[in-house]
């Protein structure tokens, strides 16, 4: 049972990024076989990546060593089940709307690319799994009958919170990552706030255009405005534990916005 523990995912946020887009669309859309299928496999990859991380060693010689027979069975398992589900999604999903598997299916491949070559904590890394995270609602959401407005209204929101608050989450560690980067803090920083004034324009535009719902930028807001919050006045490391919760409670308010309005 202690190999098993060792085996699952370190990062509590990445729980909260699987669990809130995967409850708020199920909330939102009711759930469909095809759909039930897509969170079966989102949930299979997500169990995988850690045994896969030992296996290639990023986890250390020692934890490969100790942990690799049970990581090989769990990882089988896993990838397993997440892959047939994925390919179960694929023949019972209505045909009109396949093409929706693309979203997420790209960014769990860069996931997955990233990984190989050890890069998947990097802050591109991070913001992948989070688009593969968000994204999976799509075809979830379009699979259960919903409009692609709908389905927009849940992703959107959270691809931004999660994406943003990977940026501004960075700019916390790399103030105290090797006696902190004053250049990549300020760097990411801009980072931060460019893409917050870039989705906000772009939200705005494209709800006068009529391509998006109103309720998206209302749902985006709480996720746009704690990224730049962050990044503008980053929070001591003694206080990362209670920045985590806060993100949790930001996705929690998300959800209920989506499901409130959708």
């Amino acid at each position: 049972m202690s190999a098993m523990r060792a085996l699952l995912p370190k990062e509590h946020g990445a729980y909260g990024q699987l669990v809130f887009p995967l409850v708020t669309v199920y909330a939102v859309t009711g759930p469909s076989a095809a759909g039930v299928l897509l969170g079966v496999a989102a949930v299979g990859g997500f169990l995988a990546h850690e045994p896969a991380a030992v296996m290639l060693g990023h986890r250390g010689s020692r934890a490969r060593r100790e942990l690799s027979s049970v990581a090989v069975r769990w990882l089988f398992a896993c990838a397993a089940t997440g892959c047939v589900a994925a390919v179960g999604a694929t023949f019972v999903i209505r045909s009109e709307v396949r093409w929706s598997l693309v979203v997420p299916a790209v960014a769990a491949l860069v996931v997955g690319g990233l990984m190989l070559v050890g890069r998947e904590k990097s802050w591109y890394g991070e913001m992948a799994a989070a688009c593969a995270f968000s994204g999976v609602t799509i075809p979830i959401a379009l699979a259960a009958g919903a409009r692609i407005d709908v389905a927009l209204t849940v992703a959107i929101p959270f691809a931004l919170l999660f994406t943003m608050t990977t940026l501004a989450v960075h700019v916390v560690i790399l103030r105290v990552r090797n006696g902190g980067d004053a250049v990549l803090v300020a760097t990411t920083r801009r980072a931060t706030f460019t893409v917050a004034a870039i989705s906000t324009i772009s939200l705005g535009v494209m709800t006068a255009a009529g391509y998006l719902a109103p309720a998206v930028t209302a749902a985006s807001a709480p996720g746009i405005a704690t990224a730049v919050l962050v990044a503008a006045r980053p929070p001591s490391p003694a206080r990362l534990r209670t920045l985590g919760w806060s993100l949790v409670a930001v996705s929690a308010l998300t959800a209920l916005i989506v499901v409130g309005i959708a």
